[in-house]
């Protein structure tokens, strides 16, 4: 998608030492997603304008709603109305369902046994330390719109060998989790083996949405919240924050980093 339908020039004044000047500025563009499930109104987000099918079917996939492909009976985007139009067996909503925002984790989440997301990591996955610092660089460098107007958060997904597969910007840094799975989702790219970059603050509701994907990895610019430290723990996610330079912290399961 373009930088001007991402985003709106506007009319500001900035102040530089002591210099006033009006200028046009360029933030990024707020818009409203609704998802029909099943002929119901299930949630309305507020995101940025693109990648509407990935940030549906993310979000239904990190809600523990959408399960595997399919299960899908019928997909439409209607783009003019912001709107996703989605069918799927074996799913059916009662009004304490329907949802205002993106951190309803889910009908299942709770479950025991088999199919449980909440079950342990147990990935072999080992990466060198030195990987860390130069995948948080790529994923700046490739942060455009974010350069642009500060407006927004980045996310990416990386395998073992430092390629960075998918990259998602949006002004919620829950949609840039939901997107990046999303797309994984839809063209089968497993996440089991694979790397979450982010520039956002980890909660324990972010990493609930990447425990849904049972990636080992997640590796952020910013700090982790208690819970989501108790969180990783507990999982077994190797949770990497304050990714800035050349030094990083590592708040849980250290193994899979090595030095």
């Amino acid at each position: 998608m373009s930088i001007e339908a991402k985003g709106i020039m506007v009319n500001i004044i900035r102040i530089k030492e002591n210099k006033k000047e009006n200028i046009l500025d360029l933030v990024a563009r707020e818009t409203t997603f609704t998802i029909l499930l099943n002929q119901k109104n299930l949630v309305t987000l507020s995101c940025t304008p693109e990648k509407y099918k990935y940030l549906g079917l993310g979000f239904l996939y990190t809600s523990g709603i959408l399960r595997k492909k399919e299960d899908i009976v019928s997909l439409e985007i209607n783009k003019k109305q912001d709107l996703m139009d989605i069918r799927i067996k074996g799913t059916s909503l009662l009004p304490k369902d329907i949802i205002t925002n993106n951190l309803w984790l889910g009908i299942y989440q709770q479950a025991e046994g088999e199919g449980n997301p909440f079950s342990f990591i147990d990935a072999s996955l080992k990466i060198n330390f030195s990987l860390v610092y130069s995948l948080i660089s790529e994923m700046q460098e490739r942060a455009d719109f974010f350069k642009l107007t500060g407006g927004v958060h980045s996310c990416a997904l990386a395998d073992k060998n430092g390629s960075i597969m998918l990259f998602s910007e949006d002004i919620s840094r829950y949609n840039t989790i939901d997107k990046i799975l999303g797309e994984a989702f839809v063209n089968d790219i497993s996440t089991e083996d694979k790397i979450i970059l982010t520039s956002c603050r980890i909660t324990s509701g972010i990493l609930k949405k990447i425990i849904i994907g049972k990636l080992p990895v997640v590796i952020s610019r910013a700090a982790p919240t208690d819970r989501a430290i108790e969180l990783a723990e507990k999982i077994g996610i190797t949770l990497v924050g304050f990714v800035r330079g050349k030094r990083m912290n590592i708040y849980t399961h250290p193994e899979r980093i090595e030095v």
